[in-house]
């Protein structure tokens, strides 16, 4: 580009942004930024928003699965038990995580991040062990496509990583395999 062509499209960038970037310029100080700290009263609601979303997501992941799985009649009666005792561990998870404070989750020391910790893995081994017959009843009576379908959906229920990580090593054939950079 000619240096005339360059200062004329300067130019005219500055004409056509010049106006917005004078206003958006700070004036006064801090206080004249757009955000702000959330107030306690924002953070409690938006806390709360949090935890009420884990059992909904979860209730939303078990009705997908029934309608991927194509749960016929005579399995209906397994699924609805293992459903409910994931709902009965997702209410369980909702109200721990009403119970905390929105402040409480960060500003622990070592010990008491430790003791947090050993709280939330004890309650995730008690719903792992309660949940566990259900789960046995339920996936006996898969087919063996179903069974697939439920291993590969049920391993990206509690995080991301389980499907990527199914594509990177080779899980879903030739073309999800991860090829170097």
């Amino acid at each position: 580009m000619s240096p005339l062509k360059s200062l004329f499209a300067a130019a005219s960038l500055l004409a056509f942004c010049g106006p917005a970037l004078a206003q958006s310029a700070p004036n006064s100080g801090p206080s004249e930024h757009h955000w702000q700290k959330p107030s306690a009263d924002q953070m409690a609601a938006w806390h709360a928003r949090m935890c009420n979303d884990l059992y909904a997501r979860k209730a939303g992941r078990l009705a997908y699965l029934q309608a991927a799985l194509s749960i016929t009649d005579a399995q209906k009666g397994a699924f609805d038990q293992w459903r409910d005792a994931e709902l009965a561990a997702a209410k369980s998870r909702t109200a721990m995580c009403l119970s905390r404070a929105p402040d409480e989750k960060r500003e622990h020391d070592a010990l008491a991040r430790n003791a947090m910790m050993q709280k939330m893995l004890e309650s995730k081994l008690a719903e792992l062990k309660s949940e566990r017959p259900a789960l046995e009843a339920l996936y006996s009576s898969l087919s063996p496509d179903q069974k697939t379908v439920f291993d590969h959906a049920d391993r990206g229920f509690g995080s991301h990583h389980g499907h990527h990580m199914g594509e990177r090593f080779g899980e879903r054939g030739e073309e999800g395999k991860h090829q170097p950079g």
